[in-house]
């Protein structure tokens, strides 16, 4: 385990199952199960613990990636959710070494999964408003591959990109556009809510001959198990139409 320093962050995990992400600094932490100063953990080890002055103990984690996008971003338009972004991922087949351009940044929740994976994430969001609190929860993360624009993507001037996504309006046109953006091999990604810009972007691809495309949606579905096996009540069901494609 690695040594806990000034100016880290950790997660401070309590029996109940809530948890606080605290920045250590020289402050006192408080909550409803109690205080304690934060500067007791500078020189301890990730996975030690910590009692508060009413006796409470929390465990002392070391931040992973979900922790940090749920603790430290900030929403405002609507995100692609976990579900989307694991498929988006894994049918793009990006890793280490790819360059990625995205367009509708949005608060930023698909960008800072796909940094997380690649090379470097170029992005664009035209709203201001947007673009300030993406800016933001980027910093927030730390991430320094990405390089986020207020401007239209068709103002991109850089080419020769593994991967483009686009969540905004109009998808279909704007890839016609922007097809030459693209390696040979490349792979398109477009993410829309709604059943009638699906279809035409779908249409797009073929008709762009592009190969390998894919038209889905994600459901998720949980299940409880304690007193009898069975789906819950609610699900987590449309939140929008992934269309795939591969250039060759």
């Amino acid at each position: 385990m690695s040594i806990i320093k000034e100016n880290d962050y950790a997660l401070f995990a309590h029996g109940s199952g809530k948890t606080f992400l605290k920045k250590i600094e020289l402050r006192t932490f408080h909550s409803q199960f109690g205080a304690f100063e934060l500067k007791k953990l500078i020189g301890k080890k990730y996975g030690s613990s910590v009692k508060t002055g009413t006796g409470e103990k929390f465990v002392v984690l070391r931040p992973d990636f979900n922790d940090l996008v749920a603790k430290r971003l900030r929403r405002k338009p609507q995100i692609i959710h976990k579900k989307d972004i694991g498929l988006i991922i894994t049918y793009l087949g990006i890793g280490r070494e790819s360059k990625v351009l995205e367009a509708g940044t949005g608060s930023a929740f698909l960008t800072v999964h796909l940094a997380n994976i690649v090379k470097e994430v170029v992005t664009y969001e035209k709203r201001d408003a947007f673009y300030e609190n993406a800016k933001k929860n980027i910093e927030n993360l730390g991430l320094g591959n990405v390089k986020i624009f207020n401007d239209d993507i068709l103002k991109c001037k850089e080419k020769d990109f593994d991967v483009i996504v686009l969540d905004l309006p109009g998808p279909a046109g704007m890839i016609k556009k922007l097809i030459k953006k693209l390696k040979t091999g490349g792979r398109v990604c477009i993410y829309s809510p709604d059943i009638e810009n699906a279809v035409e972007s779908k249409k797009m691809l073929e008709t762009l001959n592009f190969k390998n495309v894919k038209f889905m949606e994600c459901l998720i579905r949980e299940y409880q198990t304690d007193k009898c096996v069975r789906p819950l009540t609610q699900m987590l069901g449309h939140t929008g139409y992934l269309i795939f494609g591969r250039i060759i």
